[in-house]
């Protein structure tokens, strides 16, 4: 079972590692209809960072916001995986590391990074 916490406008989890609960609850259509569930610490991080680094202003507006959006747009990359799931090409702005999105066993996706 993954532990999982509410994530506070800070995101404290992000700094341990650990899960947070995705914000976006919507399906994503690229991914056969599922939703993500749950966002690695590192990744979610990452996403924060790399729109910053994209858009300040939007970070600065709602930075919960802008990183579902990026995890979407990855999402339209991802391409099915060996044992189930879905991953990315490498990732310039998240370390050039990809973004695996993989089944978290209830009908969802997990996001983090292998």
């Amino acid at each position: 079972m993954i532990a999982t916490h509410t994530a506070a406008p800070a995101h404290p989890v992000t700094q341990t590692g650990g899960w947070v609960p995705c914000p976006d609850p919507a399906p994503h259509p690229a991914l056969g209809g599922r939703r993500v569930s749950h966002i690695g610490g590192g990744l979610w991080l990452g996403l924060r960072a790399m729109l910053l680094g994209l858009d300040p202003a939007a970070a600065e507006h709602d930075s919960t916001a802008g990183a579902c959006d990026l995890l979407r747009l990855l999402a339209l990359t991802a391409r099915p995986a060996n044992g189930g799931g879905y991953l990315t090409d490498p990732v310039a702005d998240l370390g050039h590391r990809p973004v695996r999105l993989r089944p978290d066993g209830a009908g969802a996706l997990l996001a983090d990074q292998p």
